[in-house]
């Protein structure tokens, strides 16, 4: 007696849907993972930029700047920046433009924090900044932070600026660190 076996086959469109539906969840779990991934990574970078700002930062602000800040057209002034972290991306602070040569200075202080690798400053004056394009780096043992100011409002690029750091994270306190005798002194000699 012959026994019919059943015999289990696919059609080819069959078997062409499962692999595809295979192939689709893969898809899927890795494009959430990449996307968890990024998303950690940019709050992570933005942590990470935020606590390097934290402490006195001193050097030069060149541009538009002071004339749309103050209605000079001097370049001639020295800045010192403190960024003092309050949270995870930012915290508040204070900028003291001191013209050269003069006893002069202008302070204002503000909040600050990083976005999307964008260092965002709303000052009190009701002045307020994106820093965008901008670099960090090390130089035998300071730390730079050089870039560019853009207007809040308009996006138009307005000063580049080249700070070093004076005093790092913890260890400052609300004195202006710019005045002779100072850090800034041994970095400029």
């Amino acid at each position: 007696m012959l026994h019919n076996k059943k015999m289990h086959t696919f059609a080819p469109k069959q078997l062409i849907s499962n692999n595809m539906k295979k192939f689709y969840n893969y898809t899927a779990a890795l494009c959430m993972a990449l996307m968890t991934m990024m998303l950690t990574t940019s709050c992570d970078d933005d942590t990470a930029l935020a606590y390097d700002l934290d402490g006195v930062w001193q050097g030069t602000i060149i541009g538009d700047y002071y004339y749309d800040r103050y209605g000079t057209n001097s370049n001639d002034y020295s800045t010192e920046i403190m960024f003092r972290k309050d949270g995870g991306h930012g915290g508040t602070g204070y900028e003291i433009d001191r013209r050269s040569g003069s006893r002069h200075e202008m302070k204002v202080e503000f909040d600050w924090n990083v976005r999307n690798g964008r260092i965002y400053i709303d000052y009190d004056d009701g002045y307020h900044v994106i820093i965008r394009d901008y670099e960090t780096f090390w130089m035998g043992s300071f730390m730079h932070l050089r870039g560019y100011f853009d207007n809040y409002d308009t996006g138009e690029q307005m000063a580049s600026f080249d700070l070093i750091k004076v005093v790092s994270n913890n260890s400052y306190d609300d004195r202006d660190y710019s005045r002779a005798g100072t850090p800034a002194d041994s970095i400029a000699n």
